[in-house]
C-alpha cells in the first residue's frame, strides 16, 4: 500500500509507559500484550509462574556449556582454572560431539520451568502478603530475606529429584554412535535402585544453601532496585536490572559455594569415581589416577569431610571463579527476563 505521492505510508507506534525501561512499541490494532491472547485467560499466580519459568530456562540455556564443564571439574580431584575451560569445552566437541556441551540441558529445562516459576512465583506472592500488611509498596531487608528464603525452599523441595537426574546426566559421557541414557532411563535407574530417598539425596546441603542463596540474591535484587526506584523517582533501566542481577547472583553464590560442591559430590557418588579424574578435564598424554568411586552414598559431614581429606580447603571452592563468569550473567537475564515478560503476560505486579 502506498500513499498518493508514491511513499509508503509509515506505521504509527505508540510506546508502552508501563515498562520504560525497555520502551515496548505497540502496534495499533494489536493486542498491548501477549497476555491477551496467549495467558490472558489464565490466572495471574499462573501466568507468574510461566513467566518464571521461562526467565530460568533463557538464563540456564545460555550457560549450559559452562555449567556442565563445571560439574564435571566439582565431582573430580582435577584442580580448576578458568584457562582451563577453553580445553575442555574443546575435548567435549572433540570426543562427543558439539551438542553434548549442552548434555544434560534438556533435564535443567524440565527441571528450571517449574523450578525458576515456583521460585518467583511463591517470592511475589510472600512479597504480596507483606506489602498488603501495611499498603505499602516496597518491603524490608528482613521481609525480602524471608520471601528469597521461602521461595527457594519450596521450589527445591518440589524439583529437586530434576536437579539430581540433571547432575547425573552431566557427568555420563556421551557416545557419538552408540545409545546414550536420557532423562527417563536415569531417574528410572536411580528409583529402582535406591527408591524415594535416592531421589532427594544431596537434599540436606541444597536446602542448607538455599536458605541464604535464594534469600541473599532476591534481598539484593529488590533492595536494588528499591534503591534506584526511590533515588532517581523511575523505574530501573535494563541496564541497572542486568547489573543488580547480576551482583545478586555474585554474592549468593559465593557465601554458599561449599554447600554447592557437596551436593554434587553426592548426587554423582557412584557415577563417576571421585579419586579419578575424567579424561575430559586431564591434559593430553597425562595417566589415569586413583581407585574407582565408592558406591555407598555418604553422609552430607561424610562428603565434605572426604573432599577436604583429598583436596583440602581449595576443594570446597573448586569452580568458584566459573560461576563468578556464569553466575552474574544467569542472574542478571534471569531476573530481568522475569520483569520483562511479567509485563508482557499482563501479571498483576508487573
Amino acid at each position: 500500500m502506498t500513499a498518493k505521492n508514491g511513499t509508503k505510508p509509515e506505521i504509527p507506534v505508540v510506546v508502552d509507559d508501563s515498562f520504560p525501561s525497555t520502551r515496548l512499541p505497540i502496534i495499533p490494532g494489536f493486542p498491548k500484550t501477549l497476555g491477551e491472547t496467549l495467558v490472558g485467560p489464565l490466572p495471574s499466580q499462573v501466568r507468574n509462574l510461566v513467566a518464571g519459568g521461562f526467565a530460568g530456562m533463557a538464563a540456564k540455556s545460555l550457560v549450559a556449556p559452562l555449567d556442565r564443564i563445571k560439574i564435571l571439574f566439582q565431582v573430580s580431584p582435577e584442580p580448576f582454572r578458568l584457562a582451563c575451560v577453553p580445553r575442555v569445552a574443546m575435548a567435549i566437541c572433540r570426543e562427543e560431539g558439539v551438542s553434548a556441551l549442552w548434555k544434560g540441558n534438556t533435564a535443567t529445562l524440565i527441571r528450571v520451568f517449574p523450578y525458576a516459576g515456583i521460585q518467583f512465583m511463591t517470592f511475589d506472592w510472600v512479597k504480596k502478603y507483606f506489602i498488603a500488611e501495611e499498603n505499602r509498596l516496597h518491603m524490608t531487608s528482613a521481609e525480602s530475606l524471608v520471601a528469597g528464603s521461602s521461595a527457594g525452599v519450596v521450589s527445591v523441595l518440589l524439583t529437586y529429584p530434576l536437579d539430581l537426574t540433571r547432575a547425573q546426566l552431566a557427568v555420563l559421557k556421551k557416545n557419538k554412535t552408540g545409545p546414550n541414557k536420557g532423562f527417563v532411563q536415569v531417574i528410572g535407574t536411580t528409583y529402582k535402585e535406591r527408591g524415594v530417598p535416592g531421589l532427594y539425596r544431596g537434599i540436606s546441603p541444597t536446602l542448607l544453601g538455599i536458605l541464604p542463596y535464594a534469600g541473599v540474591a532476591f534481598t539484593i535484587n529488590e533492595q536494588l532496585k528499591r534503591k534506584i526506584m526511590s533515588t532517581n523517582d523511575r523505574d530501573p533501566t535494563l541496564i541497572e536490572k542486568l547489573l543488580s542481577g547480576g551482583l545478586s547472583g555474585l554474592v549468593a553464590q559465593s557465601l554458599t559455594y561449599p554447600l554447592e560442591i557437596t551436593r554434587r559430590r553426592m548426587q554423582t557418588v557412584g557415577l563417576v569415581p571421585c579419586n579419578e579424574s575424567s579424561s575430559l578435564l586431564r591434559q593430553p598424554g597425562a595417566l589415569e589416577t586413583g581407585n574407582r568411586a565408592k558406591e555407598v552414598p555418604l553422609s552430607m559431614h561424610d562428603t565434605m569431610r572426604t573432599l577436604l581429606k583429598e583436596q583440602g580447603w581449595r576443594g570446597l571452592f573448586k569452580g568458584l571463579s566459573m560461576n563468578w563468569v556464569k553466575g552474574p550473567i544467569a542472574f542478571s537475564i534471569s531476573f530481568t527476563t522475569y520483569d520483562y515478560l511479567k509485563v508482557i503476560f499482563a501479571v498483576e505486579g508487573g
